[in-house]
């Protein structure tokens, strides 16, 4: 059940308040368009995602019901990665560099799976190379986005991931997870920042025995 929630990103994950679905980007129609060189463009993806050392960014996830919750993105590369939900939400999921947990502080439980497991990889890992990491199933260029479609070649990961990317530097604005039955979630990052400093233990992933353990001690 977990290497399902954490490689949908998190489908089922919270308990989303209803919102408007967001609109996709505006698209210009009429803007020319260059020939297409689809080993190019997998080459500026990878340049891209592995100049990346931190980000940071808000992020917008929509459900398959249309329902939808916000929060935070903060990623060092290689391997660490974390989505703070907003409340109410008792979510927060963590990749350490090796594994992957979803922490639920209600519950008072975090599950995990390897980071190798989970489409997170693909943004994690220390070398991108999209075609060797990945099954490119779709790769194009429209209207000054760039979006790939990749899944897993070896079958162990269901579904597939659309990752878009916009404009001429290729800023990551958004990603599709499809899963096992069809289903879409969609994530989309707004207010996107690079190269910051971040704590090392955002990163941690925390032991629910020693929380509850803390807990009965203040009492």
């Amino acid at each position: 059940m977990i290497t399902h929630l954490i490689s949908a990103l998190l489908l089922q994950a919270s308990p989303a308040t209803a919102e408007a679905r967001p609109e996709p980007a505006t698209l210009q129609a009429d803007a020319p368009q260059p020939a297409f060189d689809r080993a190019a463009a997998i080459a500026d993806i990878n340049s891209y995602l592995n100049a990346i050392t931190t980000l940071r960014a808000n992020f917008i996830q929509v459900s398959p019901d249309g329902s939808a919750v916000r929060g935070i993105l903060s990623i060092a590369r290689p391997g660490r990665l974390l989505f703070e939900y907003e409340d109410p939400s008792p979510i927060r999921v963590i990749a350490d560099g090796t594994t992957v947990a979803l922490e639920d502080r209600a519950l008072e439980t975090v599950d995990r799976v390897p980071l190798r497991s989970t489409p997170l990889w693909w943004l994690l890992k220390s070398d991108i190379d999209i075609a060797n990491d990945a099954e490119v199933v779709d790769i194009r260029s429209e209207y000054g986005f760039l979006s790939v479609n990749v899944r897993d070649p070896n079958g162990e990961m269901d579904g597939d991931i659309e990752f878009v990317f916009a404009g001429p530097d290729l800023e990551l604005r958004e990603w599709f997870v499809t899963d096992a039955l069809g289903e879409v979630t969609r994530v989309s990052l707004v207010e996107t920042e690079t190269g910051m400093a971040l704590n090392p233990r955002l990163f941690s992933i925390p032991d629910p025995d020693e929380q509850r353990d803390s807990r009965r001690g203040r009492r």
